[in-house]
């Protein structure tokens, strides 16, 4: 059984890799915000903060359907993107957090995560849908 897993989750991530790397998507780093610190409103700067951690990895960019808008499930803008399993290393790629992780693509758009499903047939993650909101340099 492991080994049909480790063989769909690679299918997974050739699939959703850089076209540069034969498959279907693009590269895209995604970043964890800073955590811990201690904020001084009277300069708004945070000092003893740790960086959050940046990963590279790929996916696809897909559409929700005019019925998901219509109906209010998704704002109108909003964008689906699969997101491989993997990081660009071949490492697992963490499951991303809703309204903190930002994705930004290689054109240097950036995006606010807003919603992640793990699509995990028998459970084994081969990707992550994300809704991403609102784009800018």
């Amino acid at each position: 059984m492991a080994e049909y897993d480790a063989r769909f989750l690679a299918l997974a991530g050739r699939l959703l890799a850089p076209k540069s790397r034969g498959g279907k998507g693009q590269e895209v780093t995604l970043k964890a915000p800073p955590f811990a610190g201690t904020f001084d409103p009277e300069t708004e700067t945070t000092t003893g903060a740790t960086p959050g951690a940046t990963h590279i990895s790929s996916g696809v960019e897909d559409k929700f359907s005019a019925f998901s808008v219509a109906s209010g499930v998704v704002a109108a803008g909003d964008v689906k993107f699969l997101l491989s399993p993997l990081k660009a290393d071949g490492s697992p790629m963490p499951k991303p957090v809703a309204d903190a992780w930002t994705l930004t693509y290689a054109d240097g758009s950036a995006w606010t995560i807003k919603k992640v499903d793990r699509i995990a047939p028998a459970g084994v993650a081969v990707m992550y849908e994300l809704q991403l909101r609102g784009t800018g340099a």
